[in-house]
């Protein structure tokens, strides 16, 4: 029984010296996430104005992809060239104030580089 407590409180003395030693003078930092090589970088887009179904789902689009790209999910020229597309039809299309046409046109961007 001498034995057993012997044991036992030279077990609980180990544990609480590596426990002192794991924590005496160490500062941890803030775990930073690794970001790959080659991310990209997001484009700075106008202001959006038209009607509200169109214009918040042209802006949600863009707010995903930007996100895409600085993450590293997404390549720099597969998002140069949805921009590109973005540009030229689906923003158009709702600042004229033709929400089903931009709407129509966002839908044929995100099919044509595999988002839904």
């Amino acid at each position: 029984m001498q034995n057993q407590i012997g044991k036992i409180a030279l077990i609980l003395t180990i544990s609480a010296i590596l426990a002192a030693c794991a924590g005496a003078g160490s500062t941890t930092a803030p775990i930073q996430p690794e970001v790959p090589a080659g991310v990209g970088t997001a484009a700075q887009h106008a202001s959006l104005s038209g009607p509200p179904g169109c214009s918040r789902a042209i802006t949600e689009y863009e707010k995903i992809v930007d996100r895409d790209v600085t993450t590293g999910y997404l390549s720099q020229s597969v998002y140069d060239q949805i921009v590109r597309d973005i540009n030229a039809g689906p923003r158009p299309a709702c600042a004229s104030g033709n929400d089903g046409k931009g709407l129509a046109e966002l839908t044929r961007v995100k099919k044509a580089h595999g988002y839904r």
